[in-house]
């Protein structure tokens, strides 16, 4: 090198030596440290060795400053902003100083085990292009790690974070642990990107852990884990398998429009207040089986791609039936099923109250055939405009109907709010919707019919029967027009329902025959019709019924061919007068006796009777008798019939 050259570079090294590192720090003033001579194209502008990216810079002298600026903090701030390391092994020690480590470049492989920061760290923007290891360490205060990208595999397990922590927007390439970490404080983990396995397993947090538009693009594990707060994982994808195996949520968990792109198993899960899935989407299966939700369930809007399980099948420690458990209200209203749902053994609401359990409102299922209800109470469900026709309901319990062993839905008693699609319309008599109600009956009743349970089936065709007895009956031609004309107000509506509802010919049915359900009650109307007329003929009067003998009329009973045929006498007639002194010696016995084959004859429609009644009143009262007999008679037919056919 010439003289000249040597002099050039001389002068080089003394400019640059008089220039000063212009990185922002932490209170957005230059850092001021000397210039560090890295490789050309190594930095993208003239730094001091904190700040520099060169690899081969003397690591010894970084670590000799990184000391003297943790030295001279004490318990104030310890500026690392923007610091490049190239090594990190701070394994066991204690920090005093709130460490800010926005911005920093970590290089190389990082240890931070078991150590303890008593003021604080920052960790915003800061890169880990190695392994990061903070298990076991101790935050004491606030644990930032806003918009961090983690590039290799990232350990916090058993860590212990008692301020709020923050990974809001952090992006997490490899592998994630946070297996036992406990979170005292407040937990944000919004916007947050896990693109390898992660882990929360038995992890505990004591606030209000938020995970909101959370993406975990690969497995994510939370078992057995603990939430104090509420848990917020509104919007969160799960590409991968997630797996909430023993979760417990002591306060509302809201996973409301979450999209579950993998296998979501909820197994053992307990939710002790509200958990609301509100929307969320499952796009494989959905593992329910054991959960425990004690404060009630939104799964309004969910969408099961695939097979949703909320049966039974699993055991507890103790060798304990755990059961799928819904205490309060289930709501599944207008969600939608593409494959099988199975709900064996599920525990919904049971309490005797009008309060609604399991709520199938609008729920939409492509393979109706497949859900199934084994052994579980469906005595508070409610199931209305959902086709239940196809539905498998293997013992299964529902409620009984007042004053009788019938079966029966919920709906008839429910406590309706305003909203409600069970409550009347606006203006209208009814109490409820009982024509929604009857479709939910008439579907209920295929289902079982199609299965040969005709038992269970008589008591639903019994319900929808009954409904068609409440429901106001359509307005006929009389009704318009004397509403049009101004006489029938609501009064009149009230009359028309009220008489419907006691005097129409489905309140007769159900009098008869309870709906054609029962032979005895026609058969005991049977008894007390032809007794009823027993006692009523003789009022008008029993005459001897004729007969032809030697082609002569003759009274039934008697020989004579006299022409006179004094058997048609007056005084022969059976009447109550029969009884009185002076009238024909006759017994009461003998009067009620002939008066009793009477009646059995016509309701026979036997010929050859000894007493007919009298013409013409005793004729038209025996007409009356004939016409209600033939119908009890029929009744009491089909009710036998759709017994035997059971």
């Amino acid at each position: 090198m010439t003289d000249l050259e040597e002099a050039k570079e001389a002068e080089k090294t003394e400019a640059v030596a008089e220039q000063r590192c212009a990185t922002r720090m932490y209170n957005q003033q230059p850092c001021g440290r000397p210039i560090h001579p890295s490789p050309v194209m190594v930095d993208n502008a003239p730094v001091c060795l904190m700040h520099s990216r060169d690899l081969t810079k003397d690591d010894a002298e970084f670590q000799v400053e990184f000391e003297r600026v943790l030295s001279q903090a004490d318990t104030g701030i310890a500026d690392f902003t923007g610091f490049v390391f190239g090594s990190v092994d701070y394994s066991g020690r204690t920090f005093h100083a709130t460490c800010v480590f926005r911005m920093a470049v970590f290089a190389c492989d990082v240890i931070f085990a078991r150590v303890r920061f008593h003021n604080g760290a920052d960790f915003t923007g800061a890169r880990f292009e190695g392994q990061a290891s903070f298990s076991e360490a101790f935050f004491a205060q606030e644990a930032n790690y806003l918009r961090c990208v983690f590039v290799g595999k990232s350990s916090f397990w058993k860590t212990i974070f008692r301020g709020t922590t923050r990974f809001v927007e952090a992006r997490i390439e490899g592998e994630a642990e946070f297996g036992l970490a406990q979170f005292d404080g407040m937990t944000l983990f919004d916007g947050a990107v896990f693109s390898r396995k992660v882990g929360f397993d038995s992890a505990t947090f004591k606030l209000s852990p938020c995970f909101a538009k959370c993406k975990f693009e690969s497995q994510a594990s939370l078992k057995d884990s603990l939430f104090m707060g509420l848990a917020d994982f509104t919007g969160v994808g799960f590409d991968g398998p997630a797996d909430f195996t023993r979760a417990r949520f002591v306060n509302t968990a809201d996973f409301s429009g979450a999209q579950f792109r993998g296998d979501a198993s909820f197994g053992g899960a307990i939710f002790q207040e509200y958990a609301c899935l509100w929307h969320a989407r499952f796009q494989a299966l959905a593992h329910y089986i054991g959960a425990a939700f004690h404060g009630g369930a939104n799964l309004c809007g969910a969408v099961f791609e695939k097979r949703a399980d909320f049966s039974s099948a699993d055991f507890n420690g103790s060798a304990g039936f755990i059961a799928t458990e819904f205490r309060e209200e289930a709501d599944f209203c207008i969600s939608h099923f593409s494959e099988s749902a199975e709900f064996r053994h599920t525990r919904f609401r049971d309490d005797s109250t009008r309060l609604p359990g399991p709520r199938f409102f609008r729920a939409d299922f492509d393979k109706p055939e497949a859900v199934v209800f084994y052994q579980t109470f469906l005595g508070q469900a409610l199931f209305y405009n959902c086709d239940v026709s196809r539905f498998l309901f293997s013992d299964v319990e529902w409620c009984r109907r007042p004053g009788s062993l019938k079966r029966m839905v919920f709906e008839e008693v429910v406590e309706l709010s305003e909203d409600d699609p069970l409550s009347p319309d606006v203006g209208g008599a009814d109490e409820r919707n009982y024509r929604l109600i009857a479709e939910l009956y008439q579907q209920l009743k295929k289902n079982y019919d199609d299965r040969r349970d005709y038992w269970t089936a008589g008591d639903f065709h019994y319900g929808e029967m009954e409904m068609k007895r409440l429901a106001t009956p359509q307005p006929n031609r009389l009704s318009r027009w004397l509403k049009n004309i101004g006489l029938a107000g609501p009064r009149f509506e009230v009359f028309r329902r009220r008489w419907h509802q006691h005097f129409g010919l489905p309140a007769w049915y159900k009098y008869a025959s309870q709906y054609g359900e029962s032979y005895n009650v026609p058969l005991l109307w049977i008894v007390g019709v032809v007794s009823l007329f027993m006692f009523l003929y003789p009022l008008l009067g029993l005459q001897p019924a004729l007969r032809v003998a030697g082609g002569q009329a003759v009274a039934r009973g008697s020989l004579s061919h006299d022409a006179n045929v004094p058997e048609l006498s007056y005084h022969n007639y059976i009447h109550y007068e029969s009884l009185q002194p002076g009238g024909e010696k006759l017994s009461f016995a003998a009067l009620l006796g002939h008066s009793l084959m009477t009646s059995v004859g016509v309701a026979a429609l036997q010929r050859d009777l000894a007493y007919e009644p009298s013409y013409p009143w005793g004729r038209a009262l025996s007409w009356l008798e004939l016409a209600l007999t033939s119908a009890l008679i029929a009744l009491f037919l089909l009710a036998v019939r759709r017994q035997f056919r059971r």
